[in-house]
């Protein structure tokens, strides 16, 4: 990483974020209303009007990035098929701590197969 530079994800994702803080902690109208347009949202006229620039930021928040559905989303695009993994990573996950596979549930262990 070159000095002064900043990394990609910084570049992104959190400058973008950040930028959208300040404008409606600001109260920056012409602002929030340029990044609400570029990114497609709805914003409600009593979320915009409300005297805690908090509820305003969420309702942007909540429109843009879902956390729940991006979540799962990106959960669904990683993990790998349970029908895909092999049998030694099924033991992995299903044991955690010093509990071996053997004492699990016999139906427990018929997910294994």
């Amino acid at each position: 990483q070159l000095k002064g530079k900043k990394p990609l994800f910084v570049q992104l994702v959190l400058d973008n974020i950040w930028s959208l803080y300040e404008a409606v902690m600001k109260r920056d109208k012409e602002k929030i209303e340029k990044i609400v347009t570029s990114l497609g949202l709805k914003i409600g006229a009593r979320e915009s009007r409300h005297a805690d620039p908090k509820v305003h930021l969420n309702a942007i928040c909540s429109q843009w990035l879902p956390i729940s559905d991006a979540v799962l989303s990106m959960v669904c695009n990683k993990i790998p098929s349970p029908l895909d993994i092999t049998a030694e990573r099924v033991e992995k996950l299903m044991c955690v701590g010093a509990r071996t596979f053997d004492s699990l549930p016999p139906e427990t262990q018929e997910l294994k197969s």
